[in-house]
């Protein structure tokens, strides 16, 4: 299947991360020009080839480094194809734990930054009539969880924030959905589920039996990405194995069988 992805020029922020790794090396085996916006390019220097993945500076919270990076985008590349937005902050406290500063940093972070970036982005899309933009949010924005009071209320904004673009940037033929995944394989999952036996419990909570691999993420990054998705839009798109599928009640070990 032709996905229509070669030589299209593709905007990763964030990029250092395992999910943002797996989304820039998808693209790069589709053919695409890849840029991995990040604020610490050595995190991102092994991927670097200057044939089809290059990197530049980004602070998402910085609209003048967010001006900068598109801008050098366009200088070498003439145009922007596909932004995904990936980079972002989790800070896992207490709601007595969770200072003003922790909340206003995953504010900044989370929502500034990807209203930012698809705002700037946009402008050059809507120039060349078309394109695509994909957040990545989680099953946090739609579901809340202890300890993460200020990520779930980020990411609950992120998911309004993208229906919000996709209503007043489809008349550009521009396409904004977002990718919300479950318990992703990472290496952060690794450090928290650091057991077989507590990586288990977890998996048992979700309906195919396994962790969010980080390829099923970039995977519907790539599918929003294609035209095989160009009347999908507004969408907030879970990923997470079935997980919120299901109510929060003990699972009855008959319904396996």
């Amino acid at each position: 299947m032709n996905l229509k992805l070669k030589n299209k020029v593709v905007l990763v922020t964030g990029g250092s991360g395992d999910i943002g790794k797996e989304i820039v090396k998808t693209f790069k085996k589709l053919g695409s020009k890849v840029i991995i916006g990040d604020i610490d390019l050595k995190s991102v220097e092994d991927m670097v080839d200057n044939s089809n993945i290059f990197a530049h500076k980004l602070d998402v919270t910085s609209s003048k480094s967010v001006q900068e990076c598109i801008e050098y985008v366009i200088d070498k590349f003439g145009d922007i194809d596909v932004l995904v937005n990936v980079a972002g902050v989790l800070i896992r406290k207490s709601v007595f734990e969770t200072t003003k500063e922790d909340f206003e940093k995953s504010l900044s972070v989370n929502v500034t930054g990807s209203f930012l970036t698809a705002r700037e982005v946009a402008k050059y899309m809507k120039k060349q009539n078309g394109g695509k933009i994909i957040n990545i949010s989680s099953i946090n924005g739609k579901l809340a969880a202890e300890n993460r009071a200020a990520y779930g209320s980020s990411k609950g904004a992120v998911n309004l924030l993208t229906q919000s673009l996709a209503l007043e940037f489809a008349q550009y033929n521009i396409n904004v959905n977002a990718i919300a995944p479950g318990i992703v394989d990472t290496k952060m999952a690794k450090v928290r589920l650091n057991t077989p036996e507590l990586r288990k419990k977890f998996e048992d909570c979700i309906p195919t039996q396994e962790l969010i691999p980080t390829k099923a993420v970039a995977e519907s990054v790539v599918f929003l990405s294609t035209p095989f998705a160009n009347h999908i839009n507004g969408e907030i798109m879970l990923v997470d194995g079935g997980l919120t599928a299901r109510q929060a009640l003990p699972i009855n070990e008959d319904f396996r069988k």
